[in-house]
This record gives structure tokens, sequence and C-alpha cells, in this order.
């Protein structure tokens, strides 16, 4: 406990010597790390998470009222936690969040929107507004939900989400995945689980394709054969 506790301290240290007024954001270099205790919370404010070291959940919930950006080499550990998000969720690299529920919802930033960038696997993702806020979601399929994705808009307000580019945004959905959605509007180009594959025709090979265009000629001869044959009368 003693060890935790203090590399929380040296985590938030650091944080606060790289992060400047001006700038409005907590810094944990590589090496560093935040530590959440279980059912505790951290509170980021309106300051953006700049995440390249560790950060270890233990049942607690880190909240960040904009931006929370993890770097490539970054880790987010630990279980049964919260990473609730109030601007735009960013990485820089391959993030597995673990065990843990993200959370992107309504924040401190002006505007309506949040975008999600870069490559994710979430255990649970929630995109929750009730201001009718649109989710930019990346094109192509950068973005797993292992068990629940849950799309949480209000009455009269819903929640929308929408490609990147125009083209096609994937969420791969794993086996046991589901999916909630309540008041939200999902455009043409997003979408939510793999993209039905076609059902192949089975073709034959070369040699395949010769024996049967030989057994077509052949009864086609043999019909022909017995058309032109005359027919006999028996006395």
């Amino acid at each position: 406990m003693k060890q935790a506790f203090g590399r929380l301290l040296v985590g938030l240290a650091t944080a606060l010597v790289l992060c400047s007024p001006a700038a409005a954001q907590w810094v944990f270099p590589p090496g560093s790390s935040l530590d959440v205790p279980a059912g505790g919370q951290t509170d980021l404010g309106c300051s953006a998470l700049d995440m390249q070291g560790t950060l270890n959940l233990n049942g607690g919930t880190v909240t960040v009222d904009t931006d929370a950006t993890f770097s490539s080499g970054s880790n987010v550990t630990g279980s049964n936690g919260v990473i609730s998000v109030g601007g735009n969720l960013i990485s820089g690299g391959n993030i597995n969040t673990g065990n843990n529920t993200v959370v992107l919802r309504d924040g401190c930033d002006p505007g309506n929107t949040s975008q999600i960038s870069g490559n994710f696997v979430f255990q649970n993702l929630t995109l929750s507004s009730t201001t009718g806020r649109t989710f930019v979601l990346p094109a192509g399929t950068n973005i797993t939900v292992l068990g629940t994705l849950t799309v949480q808009g209000a009455p009269g307000q819903n929640v929308q989400l929408v490609s990147s580019n125009g083209t096609t945004a994937v969420v791969n959905l794993g086996p046991n995945a589901t999916v909630v959605r309540n008041f939200a509007t999902v455009t043409g180009t997003v979408q939510l689980g793999a993209l039905p594959n076609l059902a192949a025709i089975p073709t034959l090979s070369e040699y395949g394709l010769m024996l049967l265009s030989l057994l077509i000629g052949m009864a086609m001869f043999w019909k022909r054969r017995d058309i032109a044959a005359p027919s006999r009368r028996i006395s």
C-alpha cells in the first residue's frame, strides 16, 4: 500500500512539474505512473491528460473533462476501473485498455463533438451524452469492443455516430460482445460489428473445367446422334 501510494505521489509530482498553467495538461512521462486505488477517484478537471507512462486502475475512476492522449509507449493496467473522458480520446499506438470501462461523454470543451483517433481495444466502451453530441469514429477497423458497447443519448437529443472521413468506420465486436443503443443515430458510414462476408462461390480448377466441358460436349454429341438416327420399325 505504501509503495503504491509512493508511486502515486511520484507520478503526480512529475506531472505537476511538467504541467505548466499555459499547457493546462497533466503529463505522465515514460517510467511514471498514475495509480488509482480501488473505489477511489482521480479528477483532473478541465486539464488534458497526456499519458506516456502507466495508468494503473485498481477498480477506481480517473476523470478527464477534456482530451485524453495515450502515447505508443503507455500502458493501462488493473481491472474494473473507469476512464471517463469529456473530450477527444487519442492514441499514438495500439492501446489496450484492459478489463476496464472507457466512457466518452459531455465535458469542458466548447462545441458538441468528440473524436476517437488511433487504435484501441476496449473491454467496455460507453458513448454517452444528454446534449446530442456527435462522436466521430476513425474510418477503418481501428476500434474493438470485447464486452459491451453502449451508445446512450437522451429524449430528443440523440447522439450521433459518424465516420471521420466519410468512408466506413467499423467498430469490431468480440464474439461475446453486446450492443446497447438508446436515443442513438448511427449513420450509414458507421458499421457496428464486422462487415458481412459475401459467400464464396465454389469454382473448379483448370482441369476440372476442361473435364466438365468434355462431358457437356459428349452429352450434346449423343443427343444429336439419337435425333439424327432413323427410327426402326418392328414388324
